[in-house]
């Protein structure tokens, strides 16, 4: 319950730093995707359901179509080839899992604008995904080392001291 309520106020609080304060700047520091970033640190380290929650929120709230199919592509990629809960996983993770959800909205994106004749992909669909994919690596790696320190710090707090 208590692991509920803190990752939906840490989903909320992510979501108004990158829509107020990410997406302020400009040029390519405008697309971090914060949201991604955690929620795959959040599907390796706390657990894969609390990250298919957090993909699924994300896709429905944004209308995101790769937090959806990262839903879906994330946890079996956990389960069967990233199975450590290392720095080097999380970032195989995140590239292989980024890219193809990536490929995957692409294709089905081209199809379906070719069939409905709807804008569905933005105008330059591969640079936006190569953008994005440069800064989600180190994005993850920063997340990781904040999360760690966060970590260390909270822990140290409960941490039984002697008395000698």
């Amino acid at each position: 319950m208590r692991t509920g309520i803190f990752l939906s106020l840490l989903f909320f609080f992510l979501l108004l730093i990158e829509v107020s304060f990410v997406h302020a700047f400009s040029g390519s520091i405008a697309s971090i995707p914060v949201m991604i970033i955690a929620g795959m640190i959040i599907m390796q380290r706390a657990g894969i359901e609390e990250g298919v929650a957090w993909f699924l929120v994300l896709a429905l709230i944004r209308g995101d179509g790769i937090a959806f199919l990262l839903a879906g592509i994330g946890p079996a990629l956990i389960l069967q080839i990233f199975t450590t809960r290392s720095v080097y996983a999380l970032l195989g993770f995140g590239a292989v899992a980024y890219s193809a959800a990536s490929i995957i909205f692409i294709i089905v994106g081209n199809i379906l604008d070719r069939i409905l004749g709807t804008a569905i992909l933005l105008p330059h669909p591969f640079i936006h995904t190569f953008q994005e994919l440069m800064l989600l690596i180190p994005g993850l790696f920063v997340g990781v080392i904040a999360v760690r320190s966060i970590e260390r710090r909270v822990l140290a707090l409960f941490t039984f001291k002697s008395f000698s």
